[in-house]
């Protein structure tokens, strides 16, 4: 019996020699052995006419050429087997033949030689694993950290801990204070250490050696120390070094003869787990802690002259060996069976993707199958791949809420099964034998003939599987159902693995229309059985819907009219009595309606983008939107996904409009939103400026030291900015600060100023050497223009400013500038009138919308007099055009421009459409023309989709149910979509055995119209459950036990405090079936946070480090917390999950980041933990339940809160 562990390759004379490297065991004892193979010839295919050969044999260094049949994908071809001396000789020959005349391609010349020889070869690694006994080590270092981050060339290993499988449990050091442990071995110095670890590695006959991120770290350092000390690191079973070879983006520390399997890839790749930390993975696995000691403190552990101090420092490193060796026991028998299946050494797969495994698993069936294997793509056709979108899954949401009596059904290896049932493969799609082939609902055919070659390995996987679980069920040797449950979990995650890989823009076998004709299928039988359920008298309801910051516009009751994210409405308008929104009635007019709903479901699908010419929309693929029948000349439903290039969609104009603002309408500052400035603004009896000089008070009449004496002396000429104030003039805290008039007149003269700065105004507040400037800027070449602001803004403010002349170098034309420095005045128009601020950030003001037409008139002409082409005459049909940066300012004015009248073109046409066009070059510009339409249909025209692409997933997605039409407007170019419908399946039923009863007869009835490898599998059945969303939800099954999906009881970036509340909270509702007591949880921790009563471990946040520091454009907390530590000589590398705590001190969140390491005990923002922590866990329960995080901050008033 022996067992293949490694494969590699070296150079004997000019010859290359495969090495075999085996474990045997035999009556005799077992032994490690290394068979070379020395007649194995590196070879390549390529494809030409007859004068190939010819050519290939005067390249030299070609040993043969030999002609074959092969099938490549749908057609049998000629190719030619190149056999060449050498594996290095493969990459220059393939470059040269592929310029030779005769050649038409070159294939099989990327798969590595060794690679190349398991697939040949047909060997099996890893067989006989599990029998043989096979001898595994876990590894550990610590090293020297005083200086911050330990670096190898500079700080030595302090010690090494060992275990194996054979019990050995060792920690080597060389410094001792009298400590008696049997594993502990003091040795001479760390290059005695180094040696000692390898001797031990080779007599204890070690087969595989495991670690815990020794990749990235552990051997890297061991290397460096070595070489630093001048020492080998023989760890190879031929006496070999152990060499880092670059793994993709990662590294690899390859053993020859002794794999090196490290756990963390491994446990990244096989568990859901909060944070893949040694500490965090053993307690996932086995639900109990390991000892852990301040990794940052090490040095001090072992500089400390106290022997308990030092030994705590070894038991914990002989912790992490233990504790690594034991997870290796756990996930390696997974590993055996993978490397069996896509034979391939354990040291490569378990580095693998799921996609390369895979791609492994073809390869090697297509040399059975006499198949030649695709080439990889080239960059640009992996760029082009990716950007081609497809739909995905059916997406089904649950209704929120809290359920009873729950029957849990799943779709056993869905994917696979459509693939198999439909041959769904790159060589059967749109056949030549057989178009009436399995029709897919996007069109394309496959064939009913011949199977697929994808389709037929996934065939063997799943009858494997099947047999593999009956077996399962009738042993009763425990030893083999721990192997056999191995062996179909291995089974079911390659199976499950390829419908992804055909999706996948780098796979060899990469087919979008195979991977689009799949999740259709999928969709398909959902659907079905969706009405299956239906009709056995269940309830059906479901939907999907749009991305957070989409636009949409709503009116209030007070007649006001805003431009909204869908998003921003769903968290802050949770009251939308008398909140309505854009829509399309019966009659085809465009009004506002009611909104009786808006919702939120998690999502984590992909989004769809289709961009047309007269605006775009960002939806869920399966998402309603409307079109136009030509033929019944009316407007109909069609789903997302089934849109096309060129199709239509509907886009509005005409929208009716209740006025309310008119002109002399009178705006009071105090009742406007001023955002933040409202704590710095005073209201003044008068606009006096008092200097910093002696003079006589205008006041008091006395000589004094006007502004100290002015401010200390007259308070009764400042209030606080309060309506219930009789005060007309608006200042600042200071009395310095210039003043502006509390009431602003809205006439023509304003709505026009309005328009111009939304074109060329701006504000800005900075803090420079000579103190802060706040200053309002109009800026342009044209100075009448610059007049007029001028003309307004001295009469409404009461103040005469300078127009300021400047000659531009670049443009070599003057430029013309009003400015004033006056905290107010930026106040008011940044966030008073709502005009915003930036290129990027301005917007329509809320009151322009409705007001009356020549308010509107005079805002368009303000910002199309700054930044707009009216009535080109180079054009007979008259048009006006601008573009911005402002993308909520373009869909603000879309929507002004089509309550307007504007005429009729050179041709009769009425001109009330606005075209969007969308640039390449400067993405962040719309460019957008009042114009007419050629399908224009009253109040609607018809907008022609030029581009559709997939956009990456979104936390959640929104929907509206608006009163009395089933859709509303989607506010970029006002395109009109449908709402909601959402899905959920009940029954009025209190019986738990007959709800039980009624869904096994249901999936019976179903699977009996299933394809044969296709099953519904009743998965169980849960007597209470709150659903969220989808993929979100808590369930009690009928032992009590709870059953998590999706809330932050899983994710690493939610604190402990938050996490323990939510499960808290959860089990009282659905286990207790007791809301006061799940009240009072919650009440009891906000007292605690406030209290600081908190341990600081229960506040503990996790956040990877995606990118280097660098490159993050926002500062997040985690990334400062990362920052402060760089400062004091911490390290933290890219990938690292970075555990910190928000503190007190620092103006935003960011800044009171810290490490948790470095954060003192008692030192965090209980207002954060409160805010941004706890609370949001609890309302992601509560909010499927109807409630506002405002009732639940109130719950010690509002018990009625749980009245559910």
């Amino acid at each position: 019996m022996k067992t293949l562990l490694d494969i590699a390759y070296a150079t004997m004379g000019e010859r290359p020699a495969i090495q075999l490297f085996y474990k045997e065991k035999s009556g005799n004892g077992e032994r490690r052995t290394v068979e070379e193979v020395t007649d194995f010839e590196p070879y390549f295919y390529a494809t030409g006419d007859e004068s190939l050969p010819g050519e290939l044999k005067g390249l030299g260094k070609v040993v043969s050429v030999e002609k074959k049949r092969m099938t490549y994908l749908k057609e049998d071809v000629d190719v030619f087997r190149i056999a060449v001396s050498s594996p290095s000789d493969v990459p220059e020959l393939r470059e040269r033949a592929k310029k030779l005349p005769g050649c038409f391609g070159i294939f099989e010349a990327d798969i590595p030689f060794v690679r190349r020889y398991m697939i040949d070869s047909q060997l099996t690694p890893m067989e006989n694993a599990e029998d043989i006994g096979l001898n595994i080590a876990a590894f550990d270092l610590e090293v020297y950290n005083a200086l911050g981050e330990p670096k190898a060339e500079r700080d030595p290993i302090i010690c090494l801990s060992y275990a194996d499988s054979g019990g050995a449990r060792k920690v080597f050091t060389y410094r001792n204070l009298e400590i008696n442990e049997d594993y502990l071995e003091i040795l001479e110095n760390e290059a005695a250490v180094i040696k000692r670890f390898v001797e031990l590695i080779k007599s204890r006959g070690i087969d595989i050696i495991v670690s815990y991120n020794a990749d990235n770290f552990d051997f890297p350092y061991i290397i460096e120390r070595a070489n630093q000390l001048k020492l080998p690191l023989p760890l190879g079973i031929d006496g070999s070094d152990v060499r880092m070879e670059r793994r993709g983006m990662n590294m690899g520390a390859k053993v020859r003869g002794r794999p090196h399997v490290d756990m963390y890839p491994v446990c990244r790749g096989a568990f859901n787990l909060p944070r893949y930390t040694l500490e965090d993975v053993y307690k996932g696995l086995f639900g109990k802690e390991k000892l852990d000691i301040d990794g940052m403190r090490i040095h001090e552990y072992w500089d400390s002259k106290d022997p308990k101090v030092l030994k705590e420092l070894f038991d914990y490193s002989l912790s992490d060996v233990v504790a690594t060796l034991e997870i290796a026991n756990r996930v390696l028998p997974l590993q055996y069976e993978m490397s069996r299946i896509v034979r391939e050494p354990i040291y490569e797969v378990s580095r693998m993707g799921s996609g390369q495994k895979v791609e492994q698993l073809l390869i090697e069936n297509a040399f059975r199958q006499n198949m030649l294997v695709p080439n990889k793509p080239h960059e640009g056709d992996v760029k082009l791949r990716e950007a081609k979108s497809y739909v995905g899954g059916y997406v089904v949401e649950p209704k929120r809420g809290i359920h009873d009596n729950i029957s849990l059904f799943d779709f056993r290896s869905l994917y696979p099964s459509v693939i198999i049932s439909h041959n769904i493969d790159p060589a059967t799609i749109d056949c030549k034998c057989c178009k009436a082939g399995h029709k897919a609902p996007t069109g394309h055919f496959f064939c009913m003939d011949k199977k697929g070659f994808i389709p037929g390995i996934i065939e063997g996987l799943v009858k494997k599987r099947v047999a593999i679980k009956k077996r399962l069920r009738e042993t009763e040797d425990q030893k083999e159902k721990l192997v056999l449950g191995v062996q179909q979990e291995a089974v079911k995650i390659l199976t499950n693995s390829f419908y992804g890989y055909l999706a996948f823009a780098r796979a060899r076998w990469y087919s979008k229309e195979c991977a689009e004709a799949t999740s259709a299928f999928g969709r398909q039988y959902i659907h079905k059985t969706v009405k299956s359920a239906n009709d056995a008298g269940f309830e059906v309801v479901y939907g999907d819907s749009l991305p957070y910051d989409r636009y949409i516009f709503i009116k209030f009751k007070n007649e006001d009219i805003m431009l909204v994210k869908i998003g921003e409405l769903y968290d802050k308008y949770k009251d939308i009595d008398g909140i309505s929104t854009l829509a399309m009635d019966k009659n085809k007019k465009v009004v506002f309606k009611p909104i009786k709903r808006v919702i939120r479901h998690e999502y984590n699908g992909k989004l769809l983008k289709i961009i047309t010419r007269y605006g775009s929309t960002i939806v869920t693929p399966q998402h309603s939107v409307y079109s136009f029948n030509d033929k019944t000349k009316d407007v109909y439903l069609v789903d997302a996904n089934k849109l096309e290039k060129g199709d239509k969609l509907i886009s509005l104009t005409n929208q009716e409009i209740v006025v309310k603002y008119k002109e002399g309408h009178i705006f009071d500052m105090v009742d406007m939103d001023i955002g933040g400035y409202t704590k710095e603004l005073m209201l003044y009896s008068d606009k006096l400026i008092v200097p910093a000089q002696k003079g006589e008070c205008p006041y008091c009449k006395k000589e004094v030291n006007l502004a100290a004496h002015v401010f200390a002396k007259h308070p009764e000429r400042r209030e606080k900015f309060d309506k219930k104030s009789l005060f007309s003039w608006v200042g600042g805290e200071q009395g310095k600060i210039r003043k502006i008039p509390r009431y602003w007149n809205f006439d023509k003269d304003l709505a026009w100023l309005l328009g111009f700065y939304c074109a060329e105004g701006s504000v800005s507040d900075v803090l420079t050497k000579s103190g802060r400037k706040c200053l309002l800027s109009f800026g342009g070449q044209n100075r009448e223009l610059i007049k007029h602001v001028k003309s307004i803004l001295d009469i409404k403010t009461g103040t005469s400013t300078k127009i300021i002349k400047n000659y531009d170098s670049r443009n070599k034309r003057y430029m013309y500038y009003y400015r004033t420095q006056c905290l107010p005045i930026i106040a008011l128009f940044q966030y008073g009138f709502g005009a915003g601020k930036g290129s990027e950030f301005k917007k329509v003001p809320w009151f322009i919308f409705n007001a009356e037409e020549s308010l509107r008139k005079a805002f368009v002409e303000g910002y199309l007099d700054g930044d707009g082409t009216k009535k080109d005459k180079r054009y007979v049909t008259n048009f006006i055009e601008f573009s911005t940066k402002s993308k909520e300012l373009a869909m603000g004015l879309d929507f002004l421009l089509k309550t307007l009248s504007h005429g009729k073109n050179y041709f009769g046409k009425d001109i009330k459409h606005v075209a969007w066009k969308y640039r390449k070059d400067k993405p962040e510009i719309q460019a957008l023309r009042l114009q007419s339409a050629k399908d224009s249909k009253g109040n609607f025209c018809l907008a022609e989709i030029h581009s559709m692409e997939e956009m990456p997933n979104e936390k959640y997605v929104y929907d509206l149910e608006v009163d009395d039409t089933h859709n509303f407007v989607d506010a970029e170019g006002m395109i009109l979509v449908h709402n909601t419908d959402s899905i959920f399946i009940t029954m009025e039923e209190t019986d738990s055995e007959k709800i039980k009863k009624r869904s096994i007869e249901f999936m019976k009835g179903i699977n009996r119209e299933l394809p044969e490898t296709m099953e519904l599998e009743f998965e169980g059945f849960y007597p209470r459950g709150i659903f969220i969303t989808k993929k979100r939800y808590a369930l009690m099954n009928e032992d009590g036990e709870m059953i998590v999906k999706g809330l932050e009881t899983r994710r690493r970036d939610w604190a402990n405090v938050a996490k323990h509340t939510q499960q808290k909270v959860l089990y009282t509702i659905l286990h207790e079936k007791n809301p006061q007591k799940a009240a009072h949880i919650v009440k009891e921790m906000v007292q605690k946070i406030k209290g600081g009563g908190v341990e600081m471990e229960d506040l503990v946040i996790n956040t990877r480090l995606t990118q280097s520091i660098k490159s993050y454009k926002n500062v997040g907390p985690h990334v400062m917390a990362v920052m402060k530590a760089k400062e004091r000589g911490i390290d933290i590398k890219e990938g690292d999950v970075v555990p910190y705590i928000i503190t007190k001190k620092g103006a935003s969140i960011s800044d009171r980041a810290v490490l948790a390491n470095l954060a003192e005990k008692g030192d965090y923002d209980p207002d954060y933990y409160i805010n941004n922590q706890v609370l949001p866990a609890v309302m992601r329960v509560l909010e499927a339940l109807g409630y506002s995080e405002q009732e639940l901050k109130g719950l010690g008033k509002q018990m009625s809160l749980w009245d559910f």
